[in-house]
């Protein structure tokens, strides 16, 4: 049988024809050895070895007869047989009777096989029909299977957890769409409000068309802003363009952009630590993860504030540290920061994030092979700490 046929059999017919071809060869393994031995052990001479003659006589009731007689016999007597007699070809005898028991053996093995083939896959016959009403409406439901711990077990193990993830991706899908849907409507909103304003005024003054452009520009910045962070959540491994970064340069390049921000808000931007640590990652998108932590501090701070970043090299791993004293994030929230839309509760800050910034930070992180931690106190200020491989 060809293998592309094997293949395309169900997998009852495979266990069925490869156990009985199994059991087959292991009969005709079997015939062929007792045939190659038995005529070490048996004789094809008709009778016995020893001398024979006919000889005429009579029986009980005084008929003539002519008889065989095989000499010499036991003492004191003569073995006698009929001339009809003939004895079989030994070596015959066991062919056929190996042929016979190979057919029966085989028989047998086909019988045997389909039993053990139906009651093996009765666990995974179960599976399938559970798994086949399983849609998109009923994820939360589960094989739960109870059986021996074996690998039909595993396997349904396995499915069980990769039901509980696509339930938490398709969860998780819902509330992003849901998100992603409300921050898109928001600009788009303010546009059409202006808009309408605008369209109903039959006299409309130059400040209008100028109060709408401003906010046109605020609206289209945004929608700018969020479909980069998006391009940035989508970002493969594969698009990573890794080489030598000098940290020192890294952190003075995103001071240098974020100062405006900082000085708008009076708040102290500060740097330290080995600044001529190296690490090996994507300029671009490490630029983006650490600007992301440090505008936060900047935003989710006082005036009089500061925030500061540094680097140091510990166990072969280089640790970007970017502190703050600013308001803070509660134990409860902090489990949740790194997730898209997310937004911790502002307190005393007006800034109205996108709830993108940490999530983004957090992919990029992942992306170069790297973890980050955070350490915060409500009132006392965050610590944010980036873990990467120290580039060699």
């Amino acid at each position: 049988m060809s293998k592309q046929k094997l293949e395309s059999m169900s997998l009852r017919q495979r266990i069925i024809w490869l156990t009985s071809g199994a059991v087959f060869i292991i009969g005709l393994l079997l015939v062929i050895f007792v045939n190659l031995i038995a005529p070490i052990f048996i004789t094809r001479e008709v009778g016995s070895p020893d001398t024979q003659m006919l000889i005429n006589t009579v029986d009980a009731n005084g008929n003539p007869i002519t008889v065989l007689a095989e000499t010499p016999g036991p003492a004191g007597y003569t073995l006698w047989h009929d001339t009809g007699f003939s004895r079989a070809d030994p070596l015959l005898v066991v062919r056929i009777l190996s042929g016979i028991g190979l057919i029966i053996i085989t028989g047998i093995g086909v019988f045997a096989a389909r039993l053990v083939a139906k009651e093996s896959l009765k666990p995974v016959t179960h599976i399938s029909d559970t798994a086949r009403q399983i849609s998109v409406q009923n994820l939360d439901q589960r094989l739960n299977y109870q059986g021996e711990s074996d690998e039909i077990k595993t396997l349904a193990d396995s499915f069980d957890r990769m039901l509980q993830r696509l339930q938490t991706n398709f969860e998780d899908q819902g509330e992003f769409i849901s998100n992603l849907a409300h921050e898109l409507r928001t600009p788009l909103t303010s546009l059409r409000m202006n808009l309408e304003v605008l369209n109903s005024g039959l006299q409309a003054k130059l400040e209008d068309y100028q109060g709408f452009s401003a906010t046109a520009e605020r609206s289209i910045t945004r929608l700018e802003r969020l479909v980069e962070d998006l391009l940035l959540l989508a970002k493969a491994e594969r698009e990573i363009d890794c080489r030598p970064i000098i940290l020192g340069v890294l952190f003075e390049d995103i001071l240098e952009e974020l100062t405006p921000i900082a000085e708008r808000e009076n708040v102290e931007l500060k740097m330290s630590g080995d600044l001529d640590l190296e690490v090996n990652g994507d300029p671009v998108l490490l630029n983006r993860a650490v600007a992301n932590l440090i505008e936060n501090g900047i935003h989710y701070n006082h005036p009089g504030g500061f925030v500061e970043i540094s680097a140091c090299k510990a166990d072969n791993q280089i640790i970007i540290e970017i502190k703050d004293n600013g308001i803070g994030i509660s134990e409860g929230q902090q489990a949740h920061i790194f997730e898209r839309f997310y937004r911790a509760e502002a307190g005393t800050t007006n800034h109205n994030g996108k709830g993108l910034g940490l999530a983004i930070t957090a992919h990029i992180i992942a992306l170069h092979n790297g973890r980050i931690e955070i350490k915060s106190e409500l009132g006392k200020g965050s610590i944010f700490q980036i873990f990467l491989k120290h580039a060699k």
